[in-house]
This record gives structure tokens, sequence and C-alpha cells, in this order.
């Protein structure tokens, strides 16, 4: 019985090293985890996307002298705050500030959004 307990414990031991405890925390599966980052990542895709459509049409607009006086300075002002709004999700997502990330995806969206109004209106 004693050199069965000498092979035993170690044994145990190994396997107590082998199992994580998570102590009551629910710790969600890895693929829900890679699910999110995608999710993240096609975010701040579409995030940049979508500013650089509304800076491209901005431009094509203010070449074809369609966009003068008050109006280019307001989509100037609204145009600066979407991109950097668009960095700050970049910068966010990049850093893992979930936080961050989601405050900065609304600020985007809503600046860009903004800027294609002042765009609609000076057609």
């Amino acid at each position: 019985m004693r050199r069965l307990s000498l092979f035993l414990i170690p044994a145990l031991a190994a396997m107590a090293a082998c199992s994580v405890p998570t102590g009551g925390i629910n710790v969600p599966p890895p693929s829900s985890i890679a699910d999110a980052t995608v999710l993240d990542e096609k975010l701040a895709l579409g995030a940049e996307a979508t500013y650089a459509a509304a800076r491209t049409a901005m431009e094509f607009q203010v070449d074809r002298g369609q966009i003068t006086g008050a109006a280019a300075t307001r989509a100037s002002a609204l145009n600066r705050k979407a991109y950097a709004a668009t960095l700050a999700v970049r910068s966010a997502y990049d850093a893992g500030n979930a936080d961050g990330y989601v405050e900065a995806a609304a600020t985007a969206t809503l600046a860009t959004s903004q800027l294609l109004a002042v765009l609609r209106k000076e057609k």
C-alpha cells in the first residue's frame, strides 16, 4: 500500500495541475470570443469604409462646386469630427478597450451621418 501511495500521490498532483479552477467564473468558450472579435473587426472596418465613402462624396461635391460658403465650413467641421471618431474606433479596437470602442463607434456613426446629411442638402 505504501508503494502504491508513492506513485499515486505524484500522479494526482500532476492531474490537479492540469485542471484550471475558474473560481465560479463562467468562462465563455473560445468560439464565442472569436465571434465577438470578428464582429468588432467588421464594425471597425465598416466605420472606416463609411467614413471613406462620405469623405469621397464630400470631395467630389467640393470639386464640382456644389458645396460652398457656410455649407462647406459645416461639412469641413463634420468631416474632421467623423475622421477623429473613426480613428478613435480603430484605436479602441487595437487597444482592446470595449467601453471606448462602443462609444467611439456610436460617435463615428453619428458624425458620418451628419456629414452625409449636409451633403444631401447641398446636392
